[in-house]
C-alpha cells in the first residue's frame, strides 16, 4: 500500500471526491461535480448582472406557491440581516477543512453577497493550486496574485509550467508569503530561485524538490532565512555535485529547522558522509528526517552524540536496494540514540541492517506506524520483540515483500496483542510473505479498529482470500474466516 506523506501545505485534496457546501445539504449527502470547475478562469463578466430569461410566448410561466414565496423570503431575510464578518467566520470554517478550492469558487456563483464574501483575501492565506482547479495560464495567475493572494502565506505550485517572470510576479505581490511548494517546476532556472531569496523576507517552508536548483542558491536560503525562521526544507529528487558544502551549511545556519527531506537526491559521487553528530548540534529541534533512496553514510565521531530530541519522522526506506547500502544499523542508531517521542519509522528495503539487535535498545516506546517491507527482518527473531515494544500504540504495519523463518512470524505477529488483549492496529500489510491462516483469524479478532489488510500472494494461505480488504470488505473476511 502506498503511504501518503504531508507535505508543506498539509492533506492534499481529491478532485474527484468533491463536496459542495450549501446550508441544505443533508448529513453525508455529496453533491455531484462540476467539470467547469477544474478550467475556472476568473473574469470579470462574472460581476455583471445577468439578464432575466423571457419567457416563451404561449408557455405559462409556473409560479411557486404563497406558502413557498414566503418561506424563501424569510430565508433571505435571515441570510441578507447576518453581517459580512459572520460569513466570513463562517466560509472559514470551510476553508480550514477543505481549502480554499474549489469551494470558493462555487461559492461565488450563488449570489453576489456570497461572490464578495469569496473573494475576501483573508480567505485565501494557504492555497493548493497543484490540483488543476486553476487554468495554469499566465493571465488567471496574474489574476489571482492581484485579486485574492494579496494576503497569502502559504502557495503550493506543484507540477505547475510556472517561469521566472511568473515566479517573480507571485513573490512580488505576496508580501506575507512564509511557505511556497515549487516541487517538479521545471522551468524555473537559477534566475527564478535567486528571486526566491530575495524577495520572501518572511520564508519558513520552502519545497524546491525534482527542480534545477543548485547547492549555490540553497545555500543562499539557508544563509539569508535560516538563522531566523526556515523551518522547512524539501530538497529531495535533484541532482547535486557539492552536497557536504550544502549539508554544512544547514547544519550551522538553521537551528530552528523541523523538517528536512534529502529522500531521492543524487550526487556526484558514489556516497555522501553524513556528520550525524555535526547534525544533531546544528539542527535540535528537527521533527521529521526523510533520506530514502539517496546514498547517505555515516561519518565517524567520537564523543557523546546530542541526539534529536523531539525527532518524530524518520524515514529511510528505499525501492532501489542499491542506494541502501550505506543505511548501516549504526547509522539509525546514532540518529535515534535519543528519539523517546518517535512516532514513524520506514526501514523498508535497508538491506545493510543485518543485525538490528541493537534497534531494541533505543528509547522510543510509542510508534505509531513501523515499515520493513522487503527488509533483513525477515532473517532474525527481532520482529516479536520490536512489536512487543509498541504494541499498546502501533496503528501501522508494514512487513510485505519478507518471508520469514519458519513460524517466525506467526509468534512474532502474536506480540501485537498483550495476553491476546485488544490492539489499536488499523492498517496491516502483508502481501508477499508466509502468514499464517490462523495468525489472520487472531488479528481479526483482536484489532477492533483494523480499516485495512493486504494479504495478497500470501502463499500460505488458501485460495479466495489472498487480496487486499477495507473498511467495509473486512466483515467478508471475518466470515470467511468464520467470525463474527
Amino acid at each position: 500500500m502506498k503511504r501518503c506523506r504531508k507535505g508543506i501545505l498539509g492533506v492534499k485534496k481529491d478532485p474527484k471526491n468533491q463536496i459542495l457546501f450549501s446550508f441544505s445539504a443533508r448529513e453525508g449527502e455529496e453533491w455531484p461535480s462540476d467539470d467547469s470547475d477544474s478550467d475556472f478562469v476568473p473574469s470579470d463578466e462574472d460581476d455583471k448582472p445577468k439578464k432575466k430569461r423571457q419567457a416563451k410566448s404561449g408557455v405559462k410561466s409556473r409560479t411557486e406557491s404563497p406558502a413557498k414565496l414566503n418561506n424563501a423570503q424569510e430565508k433571505g431575510v435571515i441570510c441578507a440581516s447576518l453581517p459580512e464578518e459572520i460569513w466570513i467566520y463562517i466560509f472559514g470554517f470551510v476553508v480550514k477543512e477543505t481549502g480554499p478550492l474549489p469551494f470558493l469558487c462555487r461559492a461565488a456563483k450563488v449570489c453576489q453577497l456570497w461572490r464578495n464574501i469569496a473573494s475576501h483575501p483573508s480567505l485565501w492565506r494557504k492555497v493548493d493550486l497543484s490540483f488543476g482547479w486553476i487554468r495554469t495560464k499566465r493571465d488567471t495567475l496574474r489574476w489571482l496574485v492581484q485579486e485574492r493572494l494579496t494576503q497569502c502565506a502559504e502557495i503550493n505550485l506543484t507540477n505547475w509550467a510556472i517561469t521566472n517572470d511568473q515566479l517573480k510576479m507571485v513573490l512580488q505581490n505576496c508580501h506575507e508569503l512564509k511557505s511556497i511548494n515549487l516541487s517538479h517546476c521545471k522551468k524555473i532556472s537559477q534566475d527564478g530561485f535567486t528571486a526566491l531569496v530575495d524577495n520572501c523576507t518572511n520564508l519558513q517552508g520552502v519545497d524546491v524538490s525534482f527542480t534545477s536548483i543548485s547547492v549555490g542558491t540553497l545555500k543562499d536560503i539557508t544563509l539569508k532565512h535560516g538563522l531566523l525562521q526556515l523551518k522547512e526544507l524539501h530538497l529531495g529528487g535533484n541532482y547535486y555535485l557539492n552536497f557536504p558544502a550544502l549539508a554544512n551549511s544547514i547544519f550551522e545556519n538553521c537551528p530552528q529547522l523541523e523538517v528536512l527531506d534529502a529522500s531521492n537526491c543524487r550526487f556526484s559521487g558514489d556516497y555522501v558522509s553524513m556528520d550525524v553528530q555535526k547534525f544533531q548540534t546544528g539542527c535540535p529541534k528537527l521533527r521529521v528526517l526523510r533520506m530514502g533512496s539517496s546514498q547517505f553514510r555515516l561519518k565517524k565521531t567520537s564523543g557523546s552524540l546530542p541526539g534529536f530530541e523531539e525527532l518524530r519522522e524518520l524515514s529511510l526506506g528505499c525501492i532501489d536496494l542499491s542506494k541502501s547500502c550505506g543505511i548501516s544499523t549504526a547509522f539509525v542508531y546514532d540518529i535515534l540514540v535519543k528519539s523517546s517521542k518517535l512516532k514513524l519509522l520506514d526501514l523498508g528495503g535497508c538491506w545493510n541492517m543485518e543485525d538490528m539487535t541493537p534497534l531494541l535498545g533505543l528509547p522510543f516506546t510509542e510508534l505509531e506506524q513501523l515499515y520493513l517491507s522487503n527488509s533483513p527482518i525477515r532473517l532474525n527473531y527481532l520482529l516479536g520483540p520490536l512489536l512487543q515494544k509498541c504494541n499498546h500504540s502501533l496503528r501501522i504495519l508494514h512487513i510485505d515483500k519478507n518471508i520469514f523463518k519458519e513460524d517466525s512470524l506467526d509468534s512474532a505477529l502474536q506480540e501485537l496483542f498483550p495476553q491476546f488483549g485488544s490492539s489499536p492496529l488499523e492498517m496491516i500489510s502483508a502481501a508477499e510473505t508466509n502468514i499464517s491462516e490462523s495468525s489472520v483469524e487472531i488479528i481479526l479478532r483482536h484489532c477492533g479498529n483494523l480499516q485495512y489488510i493486504n494479504l495478497s500472494s500470501c502463499r500460505a494461505l488458501p485460495r479466495g482470500i489472498k487480496r487486499e480488504y477495507r473498511n467495509a470488505e473486512i466483515k467478508t473476511l471475518k466470515s470467511f474466516c468464520g467470525i463474527k
